[in-house]
């Protein structure tokens, strides 16, 4: 009877900790950055680490997102060095229930990597799938498919028209330890396929012509520690179309010498700053950041393309630090379009643009 008790509290126990949040694997609050390395990969899946660039996330703040509650990431990629001092310009939405972890998703990044078709129509099909999913299931059973979305649809190109099929599935793999610059982790494994397939003729059975598979593999408090994500060839001939590209694929790894994730509250101002807002293009709101050397009276003014003062955000003395101002269209009546926002502090003065799409 003892043993028995036993067993069935280890059982009981092992299911406990198999369902823990998807939160613990997020950091627990604003200030925390991720260096990378992303190095591409051939035609033949071979690392060409000459090319290699950085990459530098950030997460910035924890802010309501299109219904939900989100920690707000923003990135900068494509650096030649981990220490170049560029803007951060794309921005990234996450949000936790239960034993899910939900990624804010935008197709429209697959733009570009598609030619022939990247029509009116197919941009607008994709925008439409801008939304939140269930992209990172911890609770999953190990080795079995889970649908993240799959659409159907058709586009006219010339006098061809092509039913197609949009579809992001998603597997749990075993568990496996990474090792990192940070030392090793015992890291949750998701591989995640996007496909673009195409419909004979009715009934439909569809044929994959875009298969990108993408492996994460995501450790406890850290979030990410390694992405690979292979290049793919891609033949548009049965199609009728004389195209065929291969998209490079690349392996991003935790990077920066000693240290891969430090936090931003251990850091302070070094000048005056004035940063890209994020996200932008925005709508209903953005997150303008910027940064004081010295105490003194500070104004943040908005203008529209014409040079008209539209709101006055910031009028007041501010200490030393780096401060977040979040604007929001439901304070201020603005139209969708391009606007300028202005930092003055000191003899300190710098303008930078912004867009508002609605």
């Amino acid at each position: 009877m003892k043993k028995l008790f036993s067993i069935l509290f280890i059982v009981l126990f092992s299911g406990l900790s198999y369902s823990q949040n998807a939160s613990t694997f997020f950091p627990s609050a604003p200030g925390y950055r991720w260096f990378y390395k992303n190095t591409p990969l051939d035609s033949l899946n071979n690392p060409v680490p000459s090319d290699a660039t950085f990459q530098i996330d950030s997460f910035a703040v924890n802010q309501d997102y299109n219904g939900l509650p989100a920690s707000l990431v923003l990135s900068k990629t494509g650096l030649t060095s981990i220490n170049q001092n560029l803007p951060f310009t794309d921005t990234s939405y996450f949000n936790f229930q239960s034993t899910n972890g939900y990624y804010y998703l935008n197709l429209l990044s697959f733009i570009g990597s598609i030619p022939i078709i990247d029509s009116l129509a197919f941009v607008n099909f994709l925008r439409s799938f801008e939304d939140w999913y269930s992209t990172y299931r911890f609770a999953q059973a190990v080795n079995s498919n889970y649908t993240i979305f799959t659409r159907d649809t058709t586009i006219t190109f010339d006098t061809l028209t092509l039913p197609l099929r949009l579809s992001l599935t998603g597997r749990r793999l075993n568990d496996q330890t990474v090792s990192t610059v940070n030392g090793n982790y015992l890291a949750k494994k998701f591989l995640l396929t996007f496909a673009l397939s195409y419909g004979l003729l009715p009934p439909f059975i569809y044929i994959p012509i875009v298969t990108q598979p993408d492996t994460s593999y995501i450790a406890e408090n850290v979030w990410v520690v390694k992405e690979c994500r292979p290049s793919i060839s891609v033949d548009l001939t049965s199609l009728g179309f004389p195209v065929s590209f291969t998209i490079p694929g690349s392996v991003k790894e935790l990077t920066s010498g000693a240290t891969g994730v430090i936090s931003q509250t251990s850091l302070t101002a070094d000048d005056y700053r004035l940063y890209q807002n994020y996200p932008n293009p925005f709508n209903p709101s953005t997150v303008i950041r910027y940064s004081l050397i010295e105490n003194g009276l500070v104004t943040l003014k908005v203008y529209d393309v014409l040079g008209n003062e539209i709101a006055t955000l910031v009028n007041e003395n501010q200490n030393s630090g780096t401060y977040n101002y979040q604007l929001s269209t439901v304070n201020y009546q603005l139209s969708s379009g391009v606007y300028f926002y202005k930092l003055e502090a000191g003899d300190f003065s710098e303008v930078k643009r912004m867009i508002l799409l609605k």
